[in-house]
């Protein structure tokens, strides 16, 4: 369907929605289209993405998508394959951070615009090889691997909790986890956190909330707050006692063994495209100086513009970023990429383009964490909802990402429209021993602020009390 969803009216389908920028839904349309196909069995040319909800949601032409998925599956159902892309997304992640702190060292202030120019490509051109296996480990965490070892399961009839926590969790321990078991074991040690921790822990950490460049990285503010909500890791069995308890045979740990990496990748995506963040922003800083808008405002500008703006063949304008950060219409054509932020025009396109549901009333899903817990709804679309939550609140969440856990500490169950047994919230509350009800689909939409609800993570059900 080479670029013609536009074209014949064919309806597209929302798959996720995400805080995303310009710049980042950018980058993603890109990283599946015509740039990457030496990396990819099939391509996915309908990418879109509009707004929704202050978000921006990804739609696809689902025959396409469907297809994409499927070539995807086939080719890494090889288990050498899939190992040789273990390696290869390592790699890339770490050039990709490596090429982020290149791009930005030195004084860039000495640098005229065309050589900021050539820094923004390389930094670009890492980031489009990344992203790209980056959505490569995203789609396999969650799809023919999860779904063989859920049939191994139901197969043998292990529904406990404990067994099933083990066996998904990922075979090591990325930042935020290990950073949670560092903070656990001060608490308990001392209760508190001293001045010289707080900066050790910067050093390694302050990047965990740069989802995109108009993000700010953690201020020691921000690590005590986490600090003071921190609630104590559950006691969980191991990988080896669960492969006995649930009697696996070989091949069936073999599956098991691939998905936990296969977890600890996902895990691993944002670690690596954070920290890629966190090093590049001194050079958006110092383009953001010449250009006139802000850090912030250049978010929403995709490559092409922002690049004309360095060869001083247009002008970026801060009220464009202002509208466009409201919400924005964004897909690739041909080789160009079409941004719009004018209402009509965003109408119109859904109106044409948008496949119609009917809306559910119902909130059930997948159970991740057993459990059952009252309280008020706080929605979280975004980093900005995440000071909403208090206490006992029950977070009603899209996804959650690794800078989301400062506030899951502080919820009494958690809840998300996507994602499933191998997702950020499932195990995260495993690890607490929050209730956890995943991939619901509408949790956010059919909820309101203040809701008061039970959540029954033992059946999977969300109902207002």
């Amino acid at each position: 369907m080479k670029n013609k969803a536009r074209g014949s009216m064919k309806k597209l389908t929302k798959i996720f929605s995400r805080e995303y920028s310009v710049q980042y839904t950018e980058i993603a349309i890109r990283s599946l289209n015509t740039e990457a196909k030496k990396y990819l069995p099939a391509l996915v040319y309908s990418q879109t993405y509009l707004p929704e909800n202050g978000n921006e949601a990804c739609y696809v032409y689902a025959p396409e998508w469907q297809a994409f998925l499927d070539k995807l599956a086939k080719k890494y159902k090889n288990k050498e394959n899939l190992k040789q892309f273990f390696k290869k997304f390592h790699a890339y992640g770490k050039a990709y951070v490596a090429t982020a702190k290149r791009a930005a060292k030195g004084s860039l202030n000495s640098k005229n615009d065309g050589e900021l120019l050539v820094h923004y490509q390389h930094y670009q051109k890492a980031l489009l090889k990344y992203s790209t296996h980056l959505w490569i480990g995203f789609f396999l965490a969650q799809g023919d691997y999860l779904e063989r070892a859920k049939k191994i399961l139901a197969r043998k009839g292990i529904v406990n909790t404990e067994i099933t926590s083990a066996l998904f969790l990922p075979n090591k321990l990325s930042s935020i986890l290990a950073l949670q078991d560092k903070l656990g074991s001060i608490k308990k040690r001392a209760g508190h956190l001293n001045k010289k921790q707080v900066q050790t822990l910067l050093k390694h950490y302050a990047w965990m909330p740069c989802l995109d460049i108009h993000n700010n990285p953690w201020s020691a503010d921000d690590l005590n707050k986490f600090f003071a909500h921190l609630k104590p890791s559950g006691k969980q069995i191991s990988f080896t006692k669960a492969v006995k308890l649930a009697r696996l045979a070989r091949k069936e740990i073999e599956i098991f063994k691939l998905l936990r990496e296969l977890v600890y990748i996902k895990d691993m995506r944002d670690e690596y495209r954070r920290r890629g963040i966190y090093n590049v922003l001194p050079l958006f800083e110092t383009i953001a100086g010449r250009l006139g808008p802000a850090r912030k405002h250049l978010a929403y500008f995709t490559s092409d513009e922002i690049i004309s703006a360095l060869n001083k063949s247009i002008k970026l304008s801060k009220a464009a970023a202002q509208s466009r950060q409201k919400g924005f219409l964004i897909y690739r054509d041909k080789t160009k990429t079409v941004v719009s932020h004018d209402q009509s025009t965003i109408n119109n396109f859904i109106k044409g383009h948008v496949e119609n549901k009917t809306a559910q009333t119902s909130i059930q899903g997948t159970v991740a964490m057993l459990g059952t817990a009252t309280g008020h709804v706080k929605i979280v679309r975004g980093i900005k909802d995440l000071a909403k939550v208090k206490p006992g609140d029950i977070m009603i969440a899209i996804t959650t990402h690794p800078d989301f856990i400062t506030a899951m500490h502080r919820a009494a169950a958690i809840v998300t429209d996507e994602g499933g047994l191998t997702s950020h919230a499932a195990i995260v509350s495993r690890e607490l021993g929050i209730p956890c009800v995943v991939g619901t689909k509408n949790a956010t939409r059919i909820l309101n602020d203040g809701d008061l609800v039970n959540v029954d993570a033992n059946k999977g059900i969300v109902r207002r009390d």
